[in-house]
């Protein structure tokens, strides 16, 4: 809200005596005067700056405020639900739509068909190519008008405006002009008119318009009427329609010699009926017209007609299809299918011409340069033994196709799974795999989209003798799927990457797979080579390899994309205040971060008892949390390291005991026993890191095995794996919701050379 506006002061008024007030001088009252005005001027003063500083002082609370909420840390992000990602070939439409009819011909595309590639193309029918957002996508690429516009004038003088143009531009207006004035009002319209069933348009300036009969009608062809009833008033009509075929006509595709219709027309609405005949024998025959009736009375009708049938129109259409294509010569025929649009002519009815090579030739050369194609008359390649019109033929067959196997190469035939959208690659992320291992004979892959999908390739490939580098690749990705790394590497090692056309797509898999090896020399490479890429999600991509590469060297990391759940996690872990400590050779050894001073406690215990009581429980600060230590300490920690070790308190040496770390609203205990391991569990984002307990360098390859203690108090495997080379494991993250019913995490770390040790964890925080 604004604060409040500053008190003005008060004007200065004359003095004057209140009634029953003794007289006063004229000076005297002057002094009085100036005296009042200004003490009210001070006391108003005195209330602005209170309130000027009261808004000073709510300004700074609400800074302060702002500051706390952006300290708080975020909580622990369930890992979401595997997603399926395919390749975006058009803006955010499946593959199933990506198809002739996305982007269809009109005025707009006309013109940049027509116009001289060596000049700028503009067109004025910008408008028209405006169907989804990928057509306006592609006109906008294709117009030539400038990004960066000049400075365009306008002037105005009364009701006229001058428009001076800086750049190329496309200019949309509307005008407003004297309108004609409207006749009586009328109840109802109606109208109807005769047309050919297979001869019903004509186009003329790309606008199709209808082909009416008014004269003769040919014995044996089909004519359809078509009954037209308008509405224009406001009120909602119920109307009763009268339709009858003309006398001597025989009704056909399901229709009646006489019909009743009942219609509702809403106000100002339109509806159209059509009924079809034809007339078995020539001869005049008057037609009853169409009549319309509310509440049993007529209220309008069509004008009575008469048809003269003939055997032989005494007019001919010579200039239509039907007339061209029938008794035409070839030439006529060429002629008519290079000056009309091939998409709007009934190309079946030259089926009958195919049988002549040279036509067949011509017929298919004209459309194949016009980018069209007709079942039937492409299947005469096969009469013809021409290769080129056979392959077309067969491409376009599907039901051959679909008997023919998932993939081929031949010299008629081509079958691409991919380009016939039968298959797509398909990317499955984020996705976590419980076992590290095979359980059992069989291998399973417990994402039934994923199997699936992997499947359909492994289907797909086996119709191939050899696997090309796509296909190589391919497999490469889905075996990282399945954490079959050792058969990712052979796979990989055999793609060309000269050869790949998706070169960063290979160096994206090839920067995974060197987390696999002790070098890390091609991932650091590959990373600096993308560190300006000009595609943002690709630039951040390869910038998080990067992170994790300064990471496992030691050094301190930002989060490259703070949308990426793993990477702010990651990063909320790193800067999380957290510490570990065991205890060995009478020296209590920590490893922490972000912590200043913590205070220790020592528990003489009995440690076999303790274990025998609840094996379940490793760490035993639950068991300890009501009981007074029997001694305490404060020690202070340098914030600028990550180790520190002092001694086990002498009187302690040689006893069981318990220690307990307190720090950062943390408790950490541990029992004095060896073990040269330092593990490290970060509970808030369900990490655990592990380190060499002399040197803290992280020990990578190291086995983890999780259990879950259920609300129900089941237990129960949850996961396993290995920690990377950060020595890191992220122990809860499943694409399942079973986080959600776990209580406790018990945590065992294995390693044939540092020993063995078990920790306890609650769930993250979500």
């Amino acid at each position: 809200a604004p604060p409040p506006a500053p008190s003005s002061p008060r004007p200065r008024a004359e003095a004057a005596a209140k009634p029953g007030e003794p007289g006063k001088s004229d000076e005297a009252k002057k002094q009085l005067a100036d005296r009042d005005y200004a003490e009210e001027n001070i006391q108003r003063a005195r209330g602005n700056r209170k309130s000027e500083s009261a808004e000073a002082a709510t300004e700074a609370e609400y800074l302060q405020d702002s500051k706390r909420r952006q300290s708080v840390r975020q909580y622990y992000r369930a890992l979401d639900k595997t997603k399926e990602w395919v390749e975006n070939n058009y803006y955010k439409l499946p593959i199933e739509v990506q198809n002739a009819s996305l982007v269809t011909v009109n005025a707009f595309w006309n013109d940049y068909a027509k116009h001289n590639p060596a000049l700028p193309f503009y067109s004025t029918h910008l408008a028209d190519a405006s169907r989804n957002f990928t057509e306006m996508m592609l006109a906008l690429a294709v117009l030539d008008l400038p990004f960066e516009a000049g400075k365009h004038e306008t002037a105005f003088d009364n009701q006229k405006m001058s428009l001076t143009a800086g750049s190329p531009m496309v200019v949309f207006h509307k005008e407003i002009k004297e309108s004609v004035g409207v006749a009586k009002e009328t109840p109802i319209l109606v109208s109807q008119n005769f047309f050919r069933h297979n001869d019903r348009y004509r186009h003329e300036n790309n606008e199709r318009t209808d082909k009416y009969v008014t004269e003769e009608f040919l014995v044996g062809v089909v004519y359809g009427c078509q009954v037209v009833i308008t509405n224009p008033t406001s009120s909602n009509q119920k109307l009763d329609i009268l339709l009858q075929v003309p006398v001597g006509a025989m009704a056909v595709s399901n229709g009646q010699q006489t019909k009743g219709v009942h219609i509702q027309l809403a106000p100002f609405s339109t509806q159209a009926i059509e009924y079809y005949f034809y007339f078995p024998v020539a001869g005049n025959y008057p037609h009853y017209p169409v009549h319309v009736a509310k509440n049993e009375q007529a209220i309008a009708f069509a004008q009575p007609f008469t048809f003269k049938v003939v055997n032989e129109l005494s007019k001919l259409d010579k200039e239509s299809w039907d007339y061209v294509s029938q008794f035409g010569s070839d030439d006529e025929v060429f002629a008519y299918m290079t000056d009309n649009n091939l998409h709007r002519i009934n190309l079946d009815r030259i089926a009958f011409r195919m049988k002549d090579k040279a036509f067949f030739e011509k017929i298919t050369g004209l459309l194949s340069r016009r980018h069209a194609y007709n079942h039937t008359l492409f299947s005469y390649g096969l009469l013809h033994n021409s290769v080129a019109a056979a392959r077309e033929f067969l491409k376009h067959s599907d039901n051959f196709i679909s008997q023919s196997g998932q993939w081929l190469q031949s010299t008629l035939v081509t079958i691409d799974p991919v380009e016939r959208r039968s298959f797509e690659f398909m990317e499955y992320s984020p996705l976590v795999n419980a076992r590290a291992h095979q359980l059992g004979k069989r291998r399973q892959i417990v994402n039934e989209r994923m199997a699936w999908q992997y499947h359909r390739l492994l289907n797909v490939l086996a119709y191939k003798r050899t696997l090309d580098n796509s296909d190589l690749l391919a497999v490469t990705y889905y075996m990282l799927l399945q954490d079959r790394v050792e058969e990712a590497f052979e796979f990989f090692a055999k793609v060309d990457s000269k050869q790949v056309a998706t070169a960063l797509q290979y160096d994206l898999v090839a920067s995974y797979l060197d987390f696999y090896t002790p070098d890390l020399t091609i991932a650091r490479g590959i990373s600096e080579k993308y560190k300006a890429h000009p595609v943002d999600r690709w630039r951040t991509t390869f910038a998080a390899i990067g992170k994790q590469l300064d990471e496992i060297q030691g050094k301190v990391v930002d989060v490259a994309d703070t949308q990426d759940r793993d990477q702010s996690q990651g990063k909320l872990a790193a800067t999380d205040p957290n510490f570990d400590f065991n205890v060995e050779a009478k020296r209590i050894n920590m490893t922490y971060q972000n912590l200043t001073e913590v205070q220790v406690n020592y528990y003489l215990m009995d440690v076999e008892l303790l274990f025998s009581r609840n094996p379940f429980v490793q760490q035993f600060s639950g068991e300890f949390s009501y009981i007074k230590p029997n001694e305490s300490a404060t020690v202070k920690l340098n914030d600028k390291a990550t180790v520190h070790s002092f001694p086990l308190p002498a009187k302690f040496q040689a006893s069981n005991v318990l220690v307990e770390i307190v720090g950062a609203g943390q408790a950490v205990s541990r029992a004095y026993y060896s073990n040269a391991m330092s593990v490290q569990v970060v509970e808030n984002y369900g990490q655990v890191r592990v380190t060499q307990a002399t040197t803290a360098k992280a020990l990578p390859r190291t086995y983890v095995k999780v259990y879950a203690q259920l609300a129900n108090g089941q237990v129960k495997f949850y996961k396993d794996g290995y920690t990377d080379l950060r020595g890191r494991f992220d122990y809860s993250s499943l694409n399942t919701n079973e986080l959600a019913t776990v209580q406790k995490f018990a945590i065992l770390v294995l390693s044939e050379e540092h020993g063995a040790i078990v920790r306890e964890a609650t769930p993250p925080k979500q």
